[in-house]
């Protein structure tokens, strides 16, 4: 499908740094995992190209609480999942925690509120 070319070609420009808007890293799941990784991943990168973000910002989604913030220490803002709660991390430091269902809401909101952090 070319309109998923194009997204993938933006993908990879805005990876190397050529092109501004977010970028989305999620970990690769292991026996650690503690949420749907793949799917909260796709619905923040949904959320994203919704909202028309064009904000230069690294947007991380982990799946375990016990790697997830050394894996997130490059992104600017990122989740962690754990057991029935996770991690908002800012800035490659844990910033609070969340029940699990309020992840999503959570990463919303501090993405929203970006500019006055």
């Amino acid at each position: 499908d070319p309109v998923e070319e194009v997204d993938a070609g933006l993908d990879i420009l805005r990876a190397l740094g050529l092109r501004g808007g977010p970028r989305l890293v999620s970990c690769p799941t292991c026996g650690r995992t503690n949420i749907d990784v793949a799917g909260i991943a796709n619905e923040v990168e949904r959320r994203l190209r919704e909202r028309g973000c064009t904000r230069s910002i690294k947007v991380a989604v982990m799946g375990c609480v016990v790697n997830g913030p050394g894996e997130a220490k490059e992104a600017d803002i990122g989740i962690a999942g754990g057991i029935g709660e996770g991690l908002i991390i800012k800035h490659g430091e844990v910033y609070k925690k969340v029940p699990e269902s309020e992840l999503l809401e959570s990463l919303r909101y501090e993405l929203l509120h970006w500019n006055e952090n």
